[in-house]
């Protein structure tokens, strides 16, 4: 069983890093701890969180927007906020840049009227546009090379599985959308948007790669009670049909034992007892963390700190 550092450290290839669950159990403070510990041992780490909340704002105090932030004092940890509205927009305007490109590089001559149809298309319709924010996210951070390691802070719940499809689904669109083009190509002989269109794709497929490849890192995070770690079920086999598998758990608010002095307390640790040996139980290959009840919030970079040597160890290299 390989432990969490060996899963995480990007020594031989670039990791991205996956914290998904049911809301509210700490994915937000245990993404940023993992960014964190990896920026301090030298590896360029983003922390991407498409949570609307914009919790890691919270965490790190700072205002962080959709442009990627570097957060001071952690010489290479940045952090950004996935703005949907932006994200879609962004994804309009490089499909017009190709456009443009296209349009002055190709042999082919593309007429006038062409460029600007195929510009009003692409700026009303997006290819699935309620969509495009999560698949740009993918896309953008698995194909290029500027981090070591890119963590990903998703939304709650079901929205993880939905985050996990969306670039299959994305990949489905152009697939018909080429096989549409191609028929047009044949009558008029014009391929301009169908290379667009096939590049495209070829992007979508180099990121659906990683994401099933050892590159591709996918936490859990639970609370030791009966709906989050049933949630942990439901994402592992919504997880299966696209050949990830979840490579770690962490317990989160594990009462401390020492602590549990009273019959309240002792009632409570006992019932969180059951559903971690439960997931002991069913998750017998993989790392299984408890991470414990703090005394304090993790906001605050000295806080970040304390929750990534709790669960990584605080040595360095």
């Amino acid at each position: 069983m390989n432990t969490l550092e060996e899963y995480i450290l990007p020594r031989e290839a670039r990791k991205f890093i996956f914290f998904g669950g049911k809301g509210g159990v700490g994915k937000s403070s245990l993404a940023a701890a993992t960014a964190f510990w990896l920026a301090e041992r030298g590896f360029k780490t983003l922390l991407a969180s498409t949570d609307i909340q914009k919790s890691q704002n919270d965490i790190f105090q700072q205002d962080i927007g959709s442009e990627e932030t570097q957060i001071p004092d952690v010489g290479k940890l940045w952090v950004v906020n996935v703005d949907p509205k932006e994200s879609i927009r962004r994804h309009q305007l490089e499909v017009l840049r190709r456009i443009e490109e296209l349009g002055n590089l190709t042999a082919e001559k593309i007429s006038e009227s062409e460029i600007r149809f195929l510009k009003e298309y692409w700026e009303k319709n997006p290819i699935l546009p309620c969509e495009t924010a999560s698949y740009n996210v993918f896309i953008h951070y698995m194909n290029t090379d500027r981090y070591d390691a890119v963590v990903f802070d998703t939304a709650p719940g079901q929205h993880n599985l939905e985050m996990v499809n969306y670039p299959w689904r994305y990949v489905y669109n152009l697939e018909m959308a080429i096989a549409a083009k191609r028929e047009v190509v044949d009558l008029t002989g014009k391929v301009a948007e169908l290379k667009l269109l096939e590049k495209l794709r070829d992007e979508s497929y180099s990121a659906i790669k990683k994401l099933a490849s050892d590159q591709t890192v996918y936490f859990v995070v639970t609370h030791p009670e009966m709906l989050p770690v049933y949630e942990v079920r439901r994402i592992q086999e919504g997880l299966i049909p696209y050949g990830i598998k979840i490579k770690g758990i962490f317990i989160n608010s594990v009462l401390p034992e020492e602590h549990c002095k009273d019959d309240f307390f002792l009632k409570r640790r006992l019932l969180q007892k059951k559903y971690i040996d439960l997931v002991r139980k069913e998750f017998t290959d993989i790392p299984v963390v408890e991470v414990p009840l703090l005394d304090t919030e993790v906001v605050g970079l000295e806080n970040v700190k304390r929750l990534a040597y709790l669960i990584y160890g605080s040595r360095r290299g």
